[in-house]
């Protein structure tokens, strides 16, 4: 059995990602650094709102601010959460499987 010291952090910091609009940030974050301008742009949501997901992920430590001149450009701190983000989709993918086996049992 694995031994959580803080559940209640990881739970915290699970609900970071239990955002799809969020997911889609960071999504276009894995390319490089961006600004607000540029994430409005690639995933098609409104500015308010990424300014939102964005401040929500750097305040969580996933995402970091870089001022450039006038702008500010974000950027995943540790690109190993994509493999986390991977790891959990592929979970989903098995448990999908296994429901739908299952059910045809």
């Amino acid at each position: 059995m694995i031994e959580l010291h803080s559940p209640e952090a990881l739970a915290e910091y699970f609900k970071v990602f239990s955002e799809p609009n969020r997911l889609m940030v960071l999504a276009v974050l894995k390319e490089g650094p961006l600004n607000v301008t540029a994430v409005v742009q690639a995933t098609g949501l409104s500015q308010a709102l990424v300014s939102k997901h964005l401040k929500l992920l750097t305040i969580a430590g996933v995402v970091q601010r870089k001022p450039k001149g006038s702008l500010v450009f974000y950027q995943v701190k540790e690109q190993g959460i994509f493999n986390f983000l991977l790891t959990a989709e592929n979970q989903l993918r098995v448990c999908r499987e296994q429901q739908v086996n299952a059910l045809q049992s």
